[in-house]
């Protein structure tokens, strides 16, 4: 009687020992996930701002910048849902760390190039090659959150992010301002080599099994020679509200677009109209980032409380402040508030974006979803250059950034009239 008495307590404290533990290591996993990031978007953005400076000493201009945009969200565009179905079946941290080693190998490239040509031969290579990287690390984290605080998890991710946009951008610009472009190329080269070391060493698979074998078990009833059980098990593999993810997507695309299409134009504006300095620009661009981190930190959860819509729409409403503050102002301070606003929105609104597609998404297919997630945003970041080579020579700087104030009023008064307000599972206690 005392061994089975003993026994009716033991076994739920070692169950609630036993959660605890693999929340405690679900959390490191986050912040392992979250630095990673950090590392990477640093060695990214430090460079980003200097790709103006390297086609003007290959005598190229706005046009060539567009058409290295392009080329990555090209070859992102078509290689992400791929990508993501490969994280799905096959797990998420080879394509982590494969994304990673890409990223090394286009940066020294990008170092070494003797051309425009060969700068965007580069861009096209690594936006095929580096597309798993978003869709595999969503998916470690819809392995491991759990739904009510979904939202909170991916913003405490996207944060790391968000610590490498400020540092980055700011840091490459007093390098080049200082060096020229050798120096911070070769930062981001080394940066890029640590990102992959961290991962090798700190992130785990963590995709499930049961998952994987959900996986087989739909190819052996759908077999992919047979185009219409292929086209079955897509749709299959899809959210359960279609007219909900093509609403999301739509989004994704429209706030992609919209940056994609004055990213250039801006940087060429800020040297040639504004007369920054390569500094100048880092520094506007580190304060959005401030804004991001700090909002993506603190407020990532607003969604998982107060429903993913409204979050949603007044993150795409402030988000829109860094065109109008382009449009409308050329002093910096404006210019600056404007980014800043800009920041905080995307802090509440991506976060909400993408919990809101794993909430209506099977288990077992969320990284492919995001995956097509990653598709439409970087449809937006191909299209939005290759519009601008087009009209470029027609319409001026002011005009380009008019026009991508009236796309995210547009998309955010759509959101507000398209999605309907859904709140995710109550939370469990303890959790």
């Amino acid at each position: 009687m005392g061994t089975q008495l003993s026994r009716w307590i033991a076994e739920p404290l070692l169950r609630m020992r036993s959660a605890a533990g693999r929340m405690r290591s679900a959390g490191s996993i986050m912040v392992f996930l979250a630095v990673c990031l950090a590392l990477q978007m640093a060695s990214f953005v430090m460079i980003m701002p200097l790709f103006a400076r390297r086609f003007s000493d290959f005598g190229a201009g706005v046009e060539a910048l567009s058409l290295s945009s392009m080329a990555y969200a090209l070859t992102s565009t078509i290689a992400a849902p791929f990508m993501g179905t490969l994280a799905d079946r096959f797990g998420r941290r080879p394509l982590v760390l494969g994304s990673l080693a890409v990223y090394v190998l286009t940066f020294c490239g990008y170092l070494f190039a003797g051309s425009a040509a060969i700068f965007i031969l580069l861009r096209a290579l690594a936006g095929a090659f580096t597309a798993g990287l978003i869709p595999a690390i969503f998916g470690i984290v819809a392995d491991l959150a759990p739904e009510d605080r979904r939202a909170q998890w991916i913003g405490i991710v996207n944060g790391g992010a968000s610590v490498g946009w400020i540092a980055g951008p700011l840091f490459g610009g007093m390098l080049y301002d200082r060096w020229d472009y050798v120096v911070p190329f070769t930062a981001a080269i080394g940066m890029a080599v640590v990102t992959l070391v961290t991962a090798f060493f700190l992130v785990p698979e963590t995709r499930q099994r049961i998952a994987a074998m959900e996986i087989r078990q739909e190819r052996r009833k759908f077999p992919i020679k047979d185009l219409t059980a292929s086209f079955k098990s897509f749709r299959n593999s899809l959210p359960r509200s279609l007219p909900t993810f093509f609403v999301l997507l739509t989004i994704g695309f429209v706030e992609m677009f919209a940056w994609a299409f004055i990213e250039p134009q801006f940087m060429f504006y800020a040297y040639d109209d504004l007369n920054w300095t390569s500094s100048q620009l880092g520094f506007t661009m580190s304060t959005y980032g401030v804004a991001l981190m700090l909002g993506e930190f603190t407020l990532g959860r607003l969604s998982d409380r107060l429903g993913r819509k409204p979050v949603l729409v007044l993150g795409l409403a402030l988000f829109s402040a860094q065109f109008i503050g382009l449009a409308f102002f050329q002093d910096a301070v404006w210019i600056i508030l404007s980014f800043t606003l800009a920041g905080l929105g995307n802090a509440l609104f991506d976060p909400a974006l993408s919990a809101h597609i794993l909430d209506i998404t099977p288990s077992e297919h969320k990284a492919r979803m995001m995956g097509i997630k990653s598709t439409a945003s970087s449809l937006g970041s191909m299209l939005g250059p290759a519009l601008l080579v087009l009209f470029n020579s027609h319409i001026g700087p002011q005009s380009v950034f008019l026009i991508a104030t009236c796309l995210t009023i547009f998309i955010t008064l759509a959101s507000s009239l398209g999605l309907k307000t859904v709140r995710s599972a109550p939370a469990v206690p303890g959790v």
